[in-house]
């Protein structure tokens, strides 16, 4: 969930941006990787590959939130972040947007604070979320993105990268 730290960061690409919970576009290995700091300080900027990445936390953790324009973001790990297509475990942006959003674009600059997202891009697209406007909606779990996602409930074991 979020806290008090403020989040700004600029985060570059050659194909596109991911926005939505991180959880579902990293690669377990990268996810459960040494950046998380054992999700002590996961709100932040970041980095993994020589490329930066960025996330803040959602003020009511998990849930479905929506932008300014209505679409829905799926949260299951209490963020909202933004990450270069070169960090996403999918390459087919249409996956890739399946719960949360891709945006083309080279340059997005990210502020988070207090469950408050927005994000610019170069392209002049533009996602404000401020999931402190939550209400839970009993459709949240029939809008499909719990299904694929609460199956997989094992920890992540670097052995089996091996």
């Amino acid at each position: 969930m979020a806290t008090d730290m403020k989040v700004e960061a600029e985060v570059t690409s050659e194909k596109g941006f991911y926005v939505g919970d991180v959880c579902y576009q990293m690669t377990d290995k990268d996810y459960y990787g040494d950046w998380s700091n054992d999700f002590e300080d996961f709100e932040g900027e970041h980095e993994l590959h020589g490329h930066k990445f960025a996330i803040g936390g959602t003020k009511y953790g998990d849930g479905v939130y929506e932008d300014q324009n209505g679409h829905r973001y799926g949260v299951d790990a209490g963020n909202i972040g933004i990450l270069p297509y070169e960090l996403c475990e999918s390459k087919d942006v249409n996956e890739i947007a399946r719960c949360g959003q891709f945006i083309e674009a080279k340059k997005a600059t990210f502020n988070a604070e207090d469950g408050v997202i927005e994000i610019k891009f170069d392209n002049g697209e533009y996602i404000y979320i401020n999931t402190g406007d939550y209400e839970e909606d009993e459709d949240d779990e029939e809008y499909g993105y719990y299904d694929d996602y609460d199956d997989d409930d094992e920890e992540y074991d670097e052995d089996d990268e091996d």
